[in-house]
């Protein structure tokens, strides 16, 4: 702990987990880990480097750094890139906390409630799509063709035994699938980095706690007049809910699994003992299957925050569990015994399911359009303060929803054609895979040596669903619209019309940026053109989904609708092929993505950035999600402030530092931080609370949110907020107003000091050349400053001063003991 009075800039990295010594600009030797542990944890330099650049004294106020460096929540593990592959799932997640705020909270119950029954249905669309992939194509179908299974080393010896004995282990690697995913599932990261601190803590505060770990979270729908409920410190307490829809989530995939197994034994029909137990065990394994919706459905089952379930029920959920996992054994036990179908003539696929997936994706189809319905009804409220109206008129949450199934079925799409095509050759009808099969048996009982041996090589014809071809075009056209949109967009945002807009905001603070050569001013144009293409992401990113489901739409029509052979024709002839083959490489690229990031720290720390961003909220209707690290994240940093302000070697204060993700960090642990003693002066930058969260996610940080934080009733002074922001800052904006701008200089026309009343203050995006001796001028080789250049600006180090002089109450000089850090990335 620092003696004589100190004032402690506690530094808060953003996403990609930075690591200490980038944030405290000190080599790894020299630093001491304070608190916390190794996924997230405090660090300072050395004593002796501190006390070098600023000697104790009796009187005087020194000010040293200390990081907090929370990036081992999400990229230490090498697990967390096997979360890549389940992305639906996190969107689904992340889809129920950008609901906007309701006027009408039945409505909006009914929103949450289908959100949670369609996360049900994507663990079940991934179940499908491992079914078709492992027990249809590579069990069912290739096992049964000799010069298909040649050369799989696994496959041939399952073409041994009999077909009930392969459906069985076929089944098996699906249950340690659900096996991992409920063990990953399980994971929290939601507790005391420190729990002798933490107990010291609470020890000494005889009215408040700073985690109240008794109560439910607060409830899922906010209605016009909630408060945030991020200001509750019960947002991230352990629910019930999650355990009870993670039974449901297991028990689904397990009694689907049952039921594909059996759903061929139970149609292959010879009035026996088995075929009766076959069906039997159908029967148990549906009616467990329903069990488990109407489960998810019940919002006093599986409904996030309020009362929680009694123990009774969650305890009838977990043996609905076992229940489930211990018919499934049974029932891959009757199947391996028992189970001798008749060979096969014709090439045929796994009975039921191609049916069953059909259905699967029209409820899906039907939840989504009742989910806006509801939404709709709602009456979520749209209206807000200009620069904080929500996106998408509201209605983000449900083209996230939309986007998840889309990424869903194209995933188990690609799966599919990639497994056939490695396996052999896809075609898309029974008739098509039995005229190469007849052609190949005419051939190898002809006379011609040369052919007989080309059909023996030949790949085997591996039927997969129309829809997947369908999907792989549709895929391959939205690709492509992508591109040309993403292209016309940026040639658009530079043009004569949007440059003027950006450059009449910026001469809001006057000409001084026009003095620099005209090739910086160019480069300095371009790259503000650039970051205003953060916000039309949102728009292209539903439009494209939109054209997707019209393709969808369109596939669905003419496939089972109105048949026109022609355009079938020219879909699986002309456009299969090329779209098979890019759906191949590009499923190929990702999964060879996420295991080069198992292997690669650094790879996971960038593949992390996504999940800095989703994870921040706990699991809400998908209980299969990486866990969340926000509520580690406020109460660690809640915790260490109230430490730091109690050390008992002398007066000390903290000025709370954050940048980009670290900023989302920092104005949770405030909207938290109620009581008299913390009253803790806040500096960020390249904050995304306006244009990211306040607009995506409006019901928990809405413009009144943030103006509690500015004016907050505890503090002796308000605002005591400095917001640093860029033009050329593609993540990061305003928050108040974007009127304010800091000019250097002596004297300068506005002190730092000046700031806070505004909280906000834009920064050149090139530094001033030599501002203290009156050179207004601003570099002409100096960097851009963008989403990472503010560490090394002096506005950096004056914002910083001016918020010490806040907390410290005897007007006293402040020795500076730190150093400016490194550039960070969000």
């Amino acid at each position: 702990m620092p003696g004589g009075k100190t004032v402690v800039e506690l530094r808060v990295h953003g996403v990609s987990g930075t690591p200490p010594e980038a944030v405290l600009h000190c080599p790894t030797e020299f630093l001491t880990h304070v608190a916390g542990d190794r996924d997230a944890g405090f660090y300072r330099r050395s004593e002796w480097i501190d006390d070098a650049a600023a000697p104790r004294t009796a009187d005087g106020w020194r000010r040293i750094m200390e990081a907090y460096s929370w990036g081992g929540l999400t990229s230490r593990k090498a697990s967390r890139a096997l979360w890549l592959l389940f992305l639906p799932f996190s969107l689904i997640n992340l889809a129920h906390w950008m609901l906007p705020v309701a006027a009408k909270p039945r409505a909006a119950g009914w929103t949450v409630r289908l959100l949670r029954l369609l996360a049900l249905s994507f663990t079940a669309t991934l179940l499908a799509a491992m079914a078709a992939t492992v027990l249809d194509i590579a069990v069912w179908q290739c096992t049964s063709i000799p010069h298909c299974n040649a050369g799989w080393g696994p496959l041939a010896l399952l073409a041994s035994w009999p077909m009930g004995v392969r459906l069985s282990i076929g089944a098996l690697p699906l249950v340690l699938v659900i096996a991992v995913l409920w063990r990953l599932g399980r994971e929290e990261t939601a507790v005391p980095a420190d729990p002798a601190l933490a107990e010291s803590t609470a020890d000494r505060q005889s009215e408040h706690v700073l985690l109240d770990n008794s109560g439910p979270p607060p409830v899922a729908v906010v209605t016009q007049g909630d408060p945030s409920p991020l200001t509750t410190s019960t947002f991230w307490n352990r629910d019930e809910a999650v355990g009870c829809m993670r039974a449901c989530h297991v028990t689904a995939w397990t009694a689907g699994l049952g039921a594909v197994v059996l759903a061929a034994p139970a149609a292959d029909s010879r009035d026996g003992f088995a075929d009766t137990a076959y069906t039997a065990l159908l029967i148990l394994n549906l009616l467990l299957l329903c069990l488990a919706v109407l489960a998810t459905a019940s919002t006093r089952a599986t409904g996030r925050g309020g009362e929680s379930a009694s123990k009774r029920l969650r305890r009838g959920l977990d043996v609905m569990r076992w229940w489930a996992l211990g018919i499934l054994a049974v029932s891959l036990i009757s199947v391996a015994v028992w189970y001798r179908p008749q060979e096969r003539e014709l090439p045929s696929f796994l009975p039921g399911l191609q049916v069953s997936v059909i259905w699967l994706t029209a409820a899906q189809a039907l939840m989504l359009v009742l989910m806006l319905g509801t939404l709709i009804a709602s009456k979520a409220r749209v209206g807000a303060a200009p620069g904080y109206e929500p996106t998408l008129k509201g209605c983000t949450a449900w083209f996230v929803a939309l986007l998840g199934w889309l990424i869903g079925a194209g995933f188990s799409a690609a799966v599919g054609l990639w497994t056939a095509q490695t396996l052999g050759n896809w075609v898309s009808s029974v008739d098509e895979a039995a005229e190469i099969m007849a052609d190949r048996r005419a051939t190898l009982n002809g006379p011609d040596v040369v052919e007989s041996v080309r059909a023996v090589t030949a790949s085997a014809p591996l039927i997969v669903p129309q829809v997947y071809v369908w999907a792989s075009v549709a895929a391959l056209v939205v690709i492509v619209v992508a591109f040309v949109v993403a292209f016309c967009v940026y040639r658009r945002a530079l043009g004569r019309r949007a440059m003027h807009r950006t450059d009449a905001l910026a001469l809001s603070g006057g000409e001084i940026e026009t003095n620099a050569a005209a090739a910086v001013l160019e480069k300095i144009r371009r790259s503000r053109q650039i970051a205003t293409l953060t916000d039309r992401g949102p728009g292209i990113a539903a439009g494209l989904a939109l054209l997707a489901t019209g393709l969808g739409i369109a596939a669905t029509v003419l496939l089972y609708l109105v048949t026109v052979p022609t355009v079938n024709a020219f879909v699986q002839d002309r456009l299969g092929g090329i779209s098979v083959g890019a759906t191949v490489a590009i499923i190929g690229g990702f999964v060879g993505l996420v295991v080069l990031a198992l292997r690669n720290r650094q790879l996971r720390r960038t593949v992390a950035i996504l999940w800095d961003v989703i994870t921040f909220w706990p699991r809400a209707n998908h209980p299969l999600t990486p866990p969340s690290y926000g509520g580690r994240t406020v109460f660690d940093l809640r915790l260490r402030m109230r430490e730091l302000r109690e050390s008992a070697e002398g007066p000390t204060e903290v000025v709370l530092v954050a940048h980009s993700q670290g900023s989302v960090i920092a104005a949770a642990t405030l909207m938290q931080s109620t009581d008299v003693g913390e009253r803790y002066p806040l500096l960020t930058f390249g904050s995304p609370l306006r244009r990211l969260y306040a607009r995506n996610f409006p019901a928990y940080f809405g413009s009144e949110v943030l103006e509690q934080i500015r004016r907050s009733p505890c503090e002796k002074r308000t605002p005591r907020w400095i917001n640093l922001w860029a033009l050329t800052d593609p993540i990061g904006s305003w928050l108040f107003g974007p009127g304010t701008v800091y000019v250097g200089g002596e004297p300068e026309p506005r002190a730092m000091g000046d700031m806070i009343d505004d909280v906000d203050c834009r920064i050149f995006d090139v530094m001033q050349l030599v501002p203290r001796v009156g050179l207004y001028d601003v570099s002409s080789v100096a960097a851009l400053c963008g989403h990472s250049g503010f560490w090394e600006r002096e506005e950096y180090t004056k914002a910083v001063c001016a918020l010490q002089t806040l907390v410290v109450d005897d007007g006293g000089d402040v020795v500076d003991a730190t150093f400016r850090a490194s550039s960070d990335r969000m």
